[in-house]
């Protein structure tokens, strides 16, 4: 990998409402942003991102993969896009949101053919050459061990056991070999 592509880009100001007034349309859609962010901020597997050419779009997908999307038109509605099955709508109110979510949430929490193909190609060396990042927190004598885009976390009493179990979530995921040892911990 070259140097350069592990640049990772902050911006100075980049909470949820300024990303939303700057690429997600202005103030005048910002009720719309509120709503999709308080429907989709707690939901496994979702992230928010700023994409394309400037476009602020919420994902669902694995590995940051895309399977589900959604963003707020110009109007005021939210286009949902689904991957699986090639097919865009544009559906205004939130209900009706959670409503088209419904019949397809579960299946894109799962991870597509494509990447699949990709993870078990190689002898899997996605998992030997990328870089996962964890998230750790600590309470009630319990440390808790997640990866960004993951369904899942793992708890531990002490600190290696939590890691070890991140570790295994995307290899149970893919069915891939469990890691038997401790992750490497990177600063």
């Amino acid at each position: 990998m070259d140097p350069y592509q592990s640049v990772k880009v902050n911006f100075d100001n980049n909470d949820y409402i300024n990303v939303c007034v700057q690429y997600g349309g202005g103030y005048a859609l910002l009720h719309a942003w509120r709503a999709l962010g308080d429907l989709l901020a707690g939901r496994p597997g979702w992230h928010f991102d700023v994409v394309n050419d400037g476009e602020a779009l919420w994902s669902l997908g694995l590995l940051g993969e895309s399977r589900l999307n959604i963003r707020v038109t110009e109007d005021g509605g939210y286009h949902c896009y689904d991957y699986g099955a090639d097919h865009a709508v544009v559906i205004y109110g939130i209900a009706a949101v959670e409503l088209w979510l419904a019949d397809r949430e579960d299946e894109a929490k799962l991870p597509s053919a494509t990447l699949l193909a990709l993870a078990r190609g190689d002898d899997w060396s996605v998992f030997k050459h990328h870089q996962f990042k964890m998230t750790v927190s600590w309470s009630d004598d319990y440390f808790s061990a997640s990866l960004p885009h993951h369904l899942d976390s793992a708890f531990g009493s002490a600190l290696p056991e939590a890691v070890l179990g991140a570790a295994q979530l995307p290899c149970r995921l893919f069915d891939a070999p469990l890691v038997a040892r401790h992750a490497t911990l990177v600063g």
